[in-house]
């Protein structure tokens, strides 16, 4: 399995980013999905090509200052095509911590690159472990978790309106 990048865009807090990894790596522990999370710190490609699947980052992240800050989500997608192919680390799907995320702090943007284009999603960090996992082993997919997010575009775990009416639309059906 690979490790999962998460490369922040804009300054997001070690805090920040630990309460993130304790959050994602509580709730995969539930599901027994192991942490896969890589924090880069690094725009190196031969850097990157030292981590093993053994590079976890766990909580508490130390201060670092991002190289990716200003990046946007193409310019990242090409970087890791570039330079994690044939590593450990992912270069399909990725976690982003932008500023949406020191907004809100509980939100990462999955990508996902298929076929040359990419595509997002809006997660909860409650999932950004197990969900980037399935994106990234083809088990899940960006549109299935759209069609699931909240009314708001974040993907909570499914649908958390209020309960369908009887003779109402029915809700779509979950696999």
């Amino acid at each position: 399995m690979s490790l999962i990048p998460i490369i922040c865009t804009h300054e997001v807090s070690p805090p920040i980013i630990s309460f993130i990894l304790s959050k994602a790596y509580e709730a995969s522990d539930k599901i027994d999905s192991p942490p896969s999370l890589l924090l880069l710190t690094t725009a190196d490609g031969d850097e990157l090509r030292k981590h093993t699947k053994d590079s976890v980052t766990k909580s508490p992240v130390d201060a670092f200052q991002s190289p990716f800050l200003g990046w946007d989500i193409s310019k990242i997608a090409r970087f890791l095509q570039d330079n994690a192919q044939k590593t450990a680390v992912d270069w399909t799907a990725f976690l982003v911590a932008d500023d949406q995320t020191m907004a809100d702090e509980d939100t990462l943007l999955l990508a996902y690159k298929v076929e040359g284009s990419l595509e997002t999603v809006r997660l909860s960090t409650a999932f950004a472990n197990s969900q980037a996992v399935s994106m990234s082993i083809a088990t899940t997919d960006v549109a299935e978790l759209q069609s699931l997010a909240d009314d708001d575009g974040v993907y909570r775990g499914g649908r958390q309106g209020p309960p369908p009416k009887k003779g109402g639309k029915a809700p779509k059906k979950q696999l």
